[in-house]
């Protein structure tokens, strides 16, 4: 099944457009394709701003609200701009009593930014996260796609060097 995208975009890029039809066709109802559609968006448009909610709430057939509650729900999914390299760290109860508040807080002065900002410079997006679902690895840290722990203040500048690079 083909579903016709909505009106012309000015915050999606076209190609996006082009993709998100591709993903649609493989769904049976728009709506089921929401996770995948808000992560292919975000990855084309760096965030999910409020023009481009409004822009796939049209697409997906979908209230704006109901994408709004999933986008804010789930830690994978930013409304704000982030940097190159997002590192989010758990700081679930297992992460807690191994320590994460140390390692946010050895990633904030490595970086120079507070928990839940970005640098200057656009490289890098801290975020205290909820859940990494890697509790055999606490404390956990995820960067962009890669998932490591258990990490400690010590491991922070090797890793913020390694990711400079």
């Amino acid at each position: 099944m083909s579903y016709p995208l909505a009106r012309p975009s000015k915050t999606i890029p076209p190609a996006t457009r082009e993709r998100l039809a591709r993903l649609l066709a493989e769904y049976r109802r728009k709506p089921d394709a929401l996770l995948t559609a808000l992560y292919l968006v975000q990855a084309e448009c760096n965030c999910l701003s409020d023009e481009v909610l409004t822009e796939l709430a049209d697409i997906l057939e979908m209230p704006k609200s109901v994408i709004y509650e999933v986008t804010t729900f789930y830690a994978l999914y930013s409304t704000r701009p982030q940097g190159t390299n997002i590192i989010m760290v758990c700081q679930n109860l297992c992460c807690f009593l191994r320590g994460t508040d140390d390692v946010i807080m050895a990633f904030a002065r490595e970086l120079g930014i507070q928990p839940g900002q970005t640098t200057a410079d656009g490289r890098f997006t801290l975020r205290p996260v909820e859940c990494l679902a890697a509790c055999e690895r606490a404390p956990a840290v995820q960067i962009n796609e890669r998932l490591m722990g258990p990490i400690t203040p010590a491991d922070v500048p090797q890793l913020i060097a390694e990711y400079r690079r």
